[in-house]
């Protein structure tokens, strides 16, 4: 008789794989819906995000709370969600980069404005996957400091 670890493919047992599942389970724990969560050559694939996630997934790395002027949605205002995602992933995995695009929402198709998130490396989901962790500073946001340099260098640039 077999148990489900000896029918388990190695393949799946990967740190890669094992990261994905970690941070899918933080994700979702933290009532974040990333549906398109996967593992493709050797990176993990983030996939499409609503606007409202990816603003609560900012908050959670430590971005500021934002001023709502109107609806996520728009592209003023998903433009500035993905700045403050993108600094705070920064802040989050000691540098790394979150290529994110903006999608529309579409009348025609009938779906709502999301966000497309680039594949992240090991390394940078398993900070991720840190960041999300409690700790005695909450959820492992950096601090105000932190992201105060990140935005100075980003405005350097």
């Amino acid at each position: 008789m077999s148990t489900p670890t000896d029918d388990a493919h190695p393949h799946y047992t990967t740190p890669l794989h094992q990261t994905a599942d970690a941070l899918r389970t933080a994700l979702r724990e933290r009532g974040l819906d990333v549906p398109g969560l996967t593992v493709e050559q050797g990176r993990i694939a983030l996939g499409d995000i609503t606007v409202t996630t990816a603003d609560r997934l900012a908050r959670l790395l430590g971005a500021p709370v934002r001023r709502v002027e109107r609806h996520l949605e728009e592209w003023p205002e998903a433009r500035q969600v993905m700045r403050r995602l993108g600094a705070a992933f920064a802040a989050a995995t000691g540098g790394g980069f979150l290529d994110l695009y903006f999608h529309h929402d579409c009348v025609r198709c009938d779906s709502d404005a999301a966000l497309t998130l680039s594949p992240i490396s090991l390394p940078e989901a398993q900070h991720l996957l840190s960041s999300l962790r409690p700790n005695a500073r909450g959820y492992g946001a950096p601090t105000a400091r932190t992201m105060r340099s990140i935005h100075a260098r980003r405005s350097d640039d």
